[in-house]
């Protein structure tokens, strides 16, 4: 009964990410299919306006960009996506083409050719998350296969997939099979509800308790109703990743990052921070890690230091609802100093009026609070909010972090540029996802100082990070406690 309940579950699921793949490839195509030529995107120094608002307003589409004789000469925004000459071509037919690159597995380019130019676009990534009340994390695998041609996309490990379900999902003219696995551990977390099922059947009320049953397991399935009991019982929390200073070791604040403790188990953010993204639950989630985040401020010791704690926002939660006036209101009401807070508003999602983002954030830099732009240079602003808003950081990309790696990464002047546009910008910049001690010395003989990743911690609870301090100071002899 349990592997029957599995696999109705995986039934329906794999149903709705086959009905999501084939709209995801059309709205990309149909994308492609609408740009105007070349001479109509206002392409200036490798980037287009035009392509920008084109991927910001497309839900289908993540990246947008031109290639002619193998080299990007338009793109959406700074970084270079251009799959390069170790991508896997499989043509379609003699207009449409999909590209693979073995190290991106969960990436695929759909390319439109129009004379001598290619038009690219690279779908948004897929949500393969079961909106489930099961406690099993990373326990799903993907495959698709396209039958004409002949490739395959496959994600996750399929070598210990014990139950599957494959759906067709025709685009267009190309014929191509979802197929989604499970791992046992799956399955045993259905063992009590399978019991519950093979009870009712066999008792004389087993259609109107199936029917219960069902509505039940329905309710639960929602993601959006698990997010909402999960706001009721307090489970979003703060976690913090610190960012020190890679020259003398101090401590210089960290990032809070949300976090979600459900049934005693930590839900990673991508199997929940995406939806509320889109379901208007981000909003309540800052709120109630905003109220942790000030309590642990007292907790940590940090009240009149220099060191502080950024919090993530999203644009619309600058423009649309009273975040700053609020986060104001709870660091007076609090006796905070706005020092010990900064704001983070990532680039990659559009701030659609400046004007109003502008006055909302002025709220904020009065009270003392700092600005910062994260994953610049990644997304749909640029550098047109360091002109409009005051911002007073730009946190630089892991993305382009990880070009401090090779010698030859393509996207290494893009890294060199953000370094020297912050400069001469008077801005601040702090490095993020640095792994090696190797990345350190570089970042800070380039001028970047203020390093966060895992080469210092991964991110932790507020308990965890006052005893990671003070293993930090016994091993970094010297450095200045106050954190300047």
């Amino acid at each position: 009964m349990t592997r029957y309940l599995a696999s109705r579950a995986l039934k329906r699921q794999t149903s709705v990410l086959a009905r999501g793949l084939r709209e995801a490839v059309a709205g990309t195509r149909h994308e492609l299919e609408e740009l105007p030529p070349i001479e109509a995107l206002n392409c200036r120094n490798g980037t287009s306006d035009v392509l920008a608002q084109r991927a910001f307003e497309n839900p289908y589409v993540r990246w947008i960009g031109l290639r002619q004789a193998g080299e990007m000469i338009c793109r959406s925004g700074l970084v270079n996506r251009n799959p390069g000459p170790v991508a896997h071509v499989h043509v379609l037919d003699n207009v449409w083409s999909v590209e693979l690159v073995d190290d991106s597995p969960g990436v695929v380019y759909v390319i439109q050719r129009r004379d001598d130019v290619e038009y690219i676009a690279i779908p948004e990534t897929m949500l393969f998350d079961f909106e489930s009340s099961i406690e099993c994390l990373q326990c799903v695998t993907y495959q698709v296969d396209v039958t004409q041609p002949d490739f395959q996309v496959k994600l996750g490990d399929w070598n210990r997939v014990v139950l599957h379900q494959t759906e067709e999902a025709m685009v267009g003219r190309t014929r191509a099979k979802l197929t989604v696995g499970v791992l046992q551990r799956y399955i045993d977390q259905l063992q009590f509800e399978g019991l519950i099922l093979a009870a009712g059947m066999s008792a004389i009320v087993a259609l109107t308790f199936n029917f219960m049953l069902y509505g039940l397991l329905m309710r639960q399935t929602s993601m959006a109703s698990l997010m909402r009991q999960g706001l009721r019982k307090n489970e979003f929390l703060p976690y913090y990743q610190p960012i020190v200073d890679g020259g003398d070791g101090s401590v210089l604040g960290a990032e809070a990052l949300a976090r979600w403790y459900r049934r005693g188990k930590m839900v990673p953010p991508g199997q929940f921070v995406p939806f509320a993204e889109e379901n208007g639950l981000i909003t309540p989630i800052t709120e109630q890690i905003v109220k942790k985040v000030l309590k642990d401020l007292k907790h940590l010791g940090w009240l009149g230091t220099n060191r502080y704690i950024s919090i993530n926002a999203e644009p619309d939660q600058i423009v649309k609802t009273d975040f700053c006036e609020s986060l104001v209101k709870q660091l007076i009401d609090s006796g905070i100093p706005g020092r010990n807070i900064a704001v983070e508003i990532t680039e990659r999602r559009q701030l659609a009026n400046l004007a109003e983002a502008r006055s909302r954030l002025l709220c904020l830099a009065n009270a003392g609070i700092d600005i910062k732009i994260d994953d610049a240079g990644t997304g749909f602003g640029g550098f047109s909010y360091v002109q409009e808003l005051p911002v007073s950081t730009l946190k630089i990309d892991k993305m382009f972090v990880d070009t401090l790696r090779t010698q030859c990464d393509a996207k290494r002047p893009v890294l060199d540029a953000i370094i020297h546009f912050a400069k001469a910008s008077g801005l601040s910049t702090i490095a993020e996802g640095v792994e090696t001690n190797q990345q350190v010395d570089d970042l800070v003989k380039a001028g970047v100082h203020a390093i966060q990743g895992y080469v210092y911690s991964r991110p932790m609870s507020a308990e965890k990070l006052v005893s990671w301090m003070k293993e930090h100071e016994m091993e970094t002899p010297g450095m200045n406690t106050d954190s300047r």
